[in-house]
């Protein structure tokens, strides 16, 4: 089959400090095929001279024009994207070295996989590295009540998954990410962890999720926790112990999986 596996797609817009560490960070990867979707706002910043200067490098294509916020430049990438499968790494993030040949390993080994994620590491402004983030086999529950089962940085879909499940919800500009995870474990799809780091979600003082959320946030994430089905045992449970639950959950997946080290950190 022609054209790239993977198109990795990337929302951009005022981040030019940040945006060649993932331009280069998909450059510089070996293995696969790889296409790079970058959609930018119609930043001012620099960061169209920056695109400029890649285009001729590696396999980039972008565009720089308004957009109606991050979901809408996703969505408008995952039009543009031509690979089989797709990766979403926002312009702040990038992948870490070998994530798509550890990728390439997994799908040959689960050929029927529609999902196939990792971990990550949560890096700095200057990127270096500050915590990790240790992924488990799916569950509604842990979602729910504890943690998100992947990051978008560390996600690989196959080509039309996001499509099948409705595509990235626009009206959403804080929680888009998980409401999507949620919709994607409601759905009849084969997911495969792969216990090994893939990408790098940066925390900086201008990432619209760092700091106190506006209200802005915090409604949309009140709207999403009151979307999600619960068991009558979740209902009648307070949220602290419904917490600690997922908690000890994930834990027991870290064990069953033969990770120490994802016990002693969620301890830590």
């Amino acid at each position: 089959m022609s054209g790239p596996l993977v198109s990795v797609v990337t929302p951009s817009y005022e981040q030019a400090e940040f945006l060649e560490d993932n331009l280069r960070s998909v450059m510089e990867q070996t293995g696969p095929s790889v296409e790079h979707v970058v959609v930018d706002g119609g930043s001012t910043d620099g960061s169209v001279a920056l695109l400029e200067s890649y285009e001729d490098r590696y396999d980039l294509r972008w565009v720089s024009e308004p957009d109606d916020g991050q979901s809408d430049a996703l969505n408008k990438g995952i039009e543009m994207a031509t690979g089989r499968w797709l990766c979403w790494v926002n312009s702040d993030d990038y992948l870490l070295p070998g994530a798509l040949d550890t990728f390439a390993e997994a799908r040959r080994d689960n050929p029927d996989s529609d999902v196939i994620y990792g971990d990550f590491v949560f890096v700095d402004a200057d990127g270096e590295e500050i915590g990790r983030k240790y992924n488990t086999r799916p569950s509604r529950f842990v979602h729910k009540h504890y943690y998100q089962f992947t990051g978008n940085h560390s996600t690989f879909f196959r080509r039309g998954v996001i499509e099948g499940v409705g595509g990235i919800d626009e009206d959403l500009q804080y929680t888009m990410d998980t409401e999507l995870f949620w919709r994607l474990l409601e759905a009849d799809l084969e997911m495969t962890h792969v216990p090994g780091f893939l990408g790098a979600r940066r925390l900086h003082e201008a990432a619209k999720t760092t700091g106190e959320p506006p209200e802005a946030r915090l409604a949309e994430i009140r709207a999403l926790k009151s979307g999600y089905d619960h068991t009558v045992p979740e209902r009648a449970l307070p949220d602290k112990l419904l917490t600690v639950a997922a908690f000890a959950l994930q834990g027991t997946y870290h064990t069953l999986d033969g990770r120490p080290e994802a016990i002693r950190h969620m301890l830590a």
